[in-house]
């Protein structure tokens, strides 16, 4: 038990080949030729291939960030995207807002200020001492952070945020 912490990304992988059904009136959306193969490899990978029919499209979601027991980090999270609510949910994190997280360890790092990420006590959260743990964290968002902007498909992805307790 302990506090959890998840940063997913997802991306839209599209089924259907649009400029190749402009480029062919011959072409419907079901055509082979108007399919992405990599819809169909997806589709089969999942087994979903019977089912998948009808859709225009998939959602592929890994997590590409986890901390545990990072209070201080949750504790910007709860602030600054869930609006206060500590409720275990799932949050929309715009990139502008991973960007603002970043600089915000950044400079809690380079200049050893704590008072920009408080520790937050809570059922299981882990130590609220300001120690190796708490730096450590801090030095791991970054990387991580710096490991996810480096994507070269990040403009096409969707941030998502969770946590449990």
């Amino acid at each position: 038990m302990g506090l959890d912490m998840y940063l997913n990304a997802r991306k839209h992988l599209s089924k259907i080949d649009y400029k190749a059904l402009q480029a062919n009136d011959e072409l419907n959306y079901n055509s082979p030729e108007a399919v992405y193969p990599q819809f169909n490899d997806l589709m089969e990978l999942t087994q979903l291939t019977d089912v998948a029919t009808d859709m225009y499209g998939a959602s592929v979601e890994v997590t590409c960030a986890y901390w545990r027991k990072a209070n201080q980090i949750h504790s910007w999270f709860v602030k600054n995207i869930q609006g206060g609510e500590d409720n275990c949910g799932e949050y929309y994190v715009p990139q502008d807002k991973l960007t603002e997280l970043m600089v915000i360890c950044e400079h809690a790092l380079e200049n050893k200020d704590p008072a920009l990420l408080q520790p937050q006590g809570g059922f299981f959260f882990g130590s609220t001492d300001i120690d190796e743990w708490y730096w450590n964290d801090i030095t791991n968002t970054i990387t991580q952070l710096r490991r996810i902007f480096a994507l070269p498909e990040i403009d096409n992805l969707s941030f998502y945020y969770n946590s449990s307790w």
